[in-house]
């Protein structure tokens, strides 16, 4: 876990605790304060940027079923801050022009989970504008539901009514911490053990001369840091929300990364993003005579979208672009009835995945696409001494994917705090017990990629 995410966390909690049981404050309470402190310490800009857009949303949410005009002015605001902030890096160049290193040397002025925040924003003006929720009855709990430190992190997204009804009647039980700590214990793993180590591995072959069709095994590395990585966060801070009897949604399907088609990767990869894109874009345009009859064209546009989502500019447009094309061509060829009929051989299907993935993560992570072009049409080389030389790390990446990987699949359908739970206690001893030796011996406190994926 970055240093920053796993310190503001325990200030978060610290600070709640404190507010709980030695001031008595209610709970829902206690935890809008510690979000507020957290935020206003850590991040200061993202604080007072956070609490002017809550502001704007409160009274434009409690006018918008009597004005329809409001209903887009609300939501051209929110998605204005967001575009202004995702082509941030036209006046960053700016700053660093006139010498005033300012987001470089600082990050004063960067904005942690603006697009959680907008994307939760809209959805809450979407749902009051088709009356599926009442404006909240509260300007605070509005703020709790917007600026609630676990989710501003990392996600998911949710709708008001889930967390509202859940924030209402937190409290603190010996069970939910206990859960609330096997998850952290799992989000702590994940992260320290095998995301920071597959960054290692990740940054030595980029700096190597790899090239060639061997330039996709930096993708393969990439694609299971990104999961580590991203899916670390979410366990860790379903775990800080679960101490208060809040359950956060689920962001990643188990074993994701052993999908047998796109179709399967996309319905448990960033499930509540997804969801979103499909509620509130796909659905509501596709009831429009224009699109009804092309489908598959605002398909297209919807991946585009969520291409962009991650920054505007070219690579992840044309990220956005692949992925929509790798989605139509499976449903035109029927590729996942295909694969499904071949039972003995499913790892086709694995291996087809995985290889679409790399192209993926190399076009997705890559700084320079000629770069990327140019190293790929390069002949076959994959440099030993810098295999060599990771072996070590190599090693223990293998060791520790098979015992993360052996763990879910015990637990099925199960949440991992939900599936140690079910065990008897003597058991439970023996899994926690590889996961802390683990983080002691092999864990790797770098700050490293695990940042990457959080700015978007």
């Amino acid at each position: 876990m970055a240093q920053i995410g796993l310190f503001s966390s325990v200030l978060f909690l610290l600070i709640a605790f404190s507010s709980i049981f030695i001031f008595r404050i209610q709970v829902w309470k206690s935890l809008l304060i510690s979000s507020i402190f957290t935020l206003g310490i850590f991040m200061p800009f993202t604080l007072v940027f956070l609490l002017l857009g809550t502001a704007i949303t409160y009274q434009i949410g409690n006018k918008i079923q009597s004005s329809f005009p409001l209903t887009g002015l609300g939501i051209g605001i929110l998605i204005g801050f967001l575009i202004v902030y995702k082509i941030k890096e036209s006046w960053i160049d700016h700053f660093i022009l006139l010498d005033l290193e300012i987001w470089e040397e600082t990050g004063i002025l960067q904005i942690v989970g603006l697009s959680f925040f907008v994307f939760n924003a809209i959805s809450y003006l979407m749902d009051i504008k088709k009356r599926f929720i009442t404006p909240a009855d509260s300007f605070f709990k509005l703020m709790l539901y917007l600026l609630y430190f676990p989710t501003l992190h990392a996600g998911p997204l949710h709708r008001f009514t889930y967390l509202k009804s859940q924030f209402e009647q937190a409290k603190i039980t010996s069970k939910s911490f206990n859960n609330g700590m096997r998850l952290i214990l799992w989000g702590v793993f994940k992260n320290f053990v095998l995301a920071q180590r597959l960054y290692q591995l990740h940054h030595e072959l980029s700096l190597s001369e790899i090239s060639g069709w061997w330039t996709l095994v930096i993708g393969f590395v990439i694609f299971f840091y990104v999961y580590f990585s991203f899916s670390s966060y979410v366990d860790f801070f379903q775990g800080v929300s679960e101490i208060f009897q809040i359950r956060l949604k689920d962001n990643f399907h188990k074993r994701i990364y052993f999908s047998h088609n796109r179709h399967e990767f996309w319905k448990g990869w960033h499930i509540t993003l997804n969801e979103w894109f499909r509620d509130y874009f796909f659905y509501w345009q596709i009831k429009f005579k224009f699109w009804r009859d092309k489908p598959y064209i605002l398909l297209l546009l919807t991946y585009l979208l969520i291409g962009l989502w991650h920054g505007i500019n070219l690579k992840f447009f044309i990220w956005g672009f692949l992925n929509a094309c790798s989605i139509l061509l499976e449903k035109w060829w029927k590729i996942p009835e295909r694969i499904d009929r071949l039972t003995r051989f499913r790892f086709l299907g694995i291996l087809y995945h995985l290889s679409l993935c790399s192209v993926l993560a190399l076009v997705f992570i890559s700084s320079s696409l000629d770069e990327l072009i140019v190293r790929i049409s390069k002949s076959n080389y994959i440099p030993m001494e810098a295999l060599i030389y990771q072996k070590r790390n190599l090693l223990i990446i293998v060791m520790m994917f098979i015992l993360v990987d052996f763990y879910q699949r015990w637990a099925k359908g199960y949440r991992m705090d939900m599936y140690f739970e079910s065990l008897p206690a003597w058991k439970r001893r023996i899994l926690y017990l590889p996961l802390i030796l683990g983080i002691i011996f092999f864990g790797v406190f770098l700050r490293g990629l695990d940042i990457y994926y959080l700015k978007f």
